[in-house]
């Protein structure tokens, strides 16, 4: 596939969409390690959450925010959900393959993150930070 090639435009607007979303990466992150009961999911996000720069906040996890994005995993198939026959009801989360796929290849490019912070940093800094995409096209 060409950089300049409309399947791959297309492709990568699949992904934004995809995982669009505040709390997606935590939970693939969160589930990366094993399976999570719904309860230690929302522990284990609720412990990784830091201040984020390009919000300027720090932000916790709602459970119902929880619920909906799982929900929403679950549909696009990067999340699998197993009901325990137990009482209490028991709810396990675990990444799909094709989850595990996609975080193995996003490796690379969080180390291009990694690589080129000072880059990023400076982006926050920016004055412009919040203009939208849409901000950059003639009028």
């Amino acid at each position: 596939m060409v950089t300049g090639d409309a399947r791959y435009l297309q492709r990568s607007r699949d992904l934004r969409h995809l995982l669009n979303g505040e709390w997606i990466t935590h939970i693939l992150v969160a589930l990366s390690a094993g399976p999570l009961h719904y309860k230690e999911l929302h522990e284990s996000i609720q412990e990784m959450t830091t201040f984020d720069p390009w919000t300027g906040t720090e932000r916790r996890i709602q459970s119902r925010a929880l619920g909906r994005t799982l929900r929403r995993m679950e549909t696009a198939g990067l999340v699998d959900r197993f009901e325990e026959r137990a009482f209490p009801r028991s709810v396990v989360y675990s990444l799909t393959a094709a989850a595990r796929d996609l975080l193995a290849r996003a490796r690379p490019l969080i180390d291009w993150a990694e690589e080129h912070h000072d880059l990023i940093e400076r982006v926050q800094k920016s004055p412009d930070e919040g203009a939208s995409p849409d901000d950059d096209q003639p009028d």
